[in-house]
């Protein structure tokens, strides 16, 4: 087998940048299977266990309540104070995520329970229909949206925090 040095151009063969070409040579042996499928369980290990952390618990009333008034923004008469209450309570909902999964030391991490991601995911259909109620001509639907999506993050709530307190 050629040594890398060897690929090189003959202005890198001498002195410092011969020995800089070799020293990044890092092909080694054939990995173990049972190390590389031990390595990969590990890993997986390791994400389930950030995945699984349990949330503070003031979070999950503060998400459902967030939620609950942005489907509520759709009662509100001017579009553009609409927009703008959408953008305020959205980005409130956003920042209060992130610094409370930086408080916890994972601030992106997906809860691994399927089922309180199947319920934010419902949340979030009853916020996105509750949006366009009155372009439809249901405005006695919105109510009903936010207190769906109310509901539906709260028993995904309930789901949650006892699938990370065990």
């Amino acid at each position: 087998m050629r040594d890398v040095a060897d690929l090189a151009p003959s202005s890198c063969q001498n002195g410092k940048h011969r020995h800089m070409i070799a020293g990044m040579e890092t092909i080694e042996a054939q990995p173990d299977p049972r190390d590389a499928a031990s390595g990969l369980d590990a890993v997986a290990d390791a994400q389930r266990a950030v995945r699984s952390r349990p949330w503070p618990l003031w979070l999950y009333p503060s998400n459902a309540l967030l939620l609950g008034a942005l489907a509520l923004a759709g009662i509100i008469d001017s579009s553009m104070i609409a927009a703008l209450v959408v953008v305020a309570l959205g980005g409130t909902f956003s920042a209060l995520n992130y610094w409370a999964g930086r408080r916890m030391g994972t601030p992106f991490a997906i809860p691994a329970s399927r089922a309180f991601r199947s319920l934010v995911a419902v949340s979030a259909v009853f916020v996105i229909l509750s949006l366009f109620t009155r372009e439809a001509g249901l405005e006695w639907a919105t109510v009903p949206c936010a207190a769906g999506a109310t509901l539906s993050y709260g028993l995904g709530s309930v789901v949650h925090y006892r699938s990370t307190r065990r």
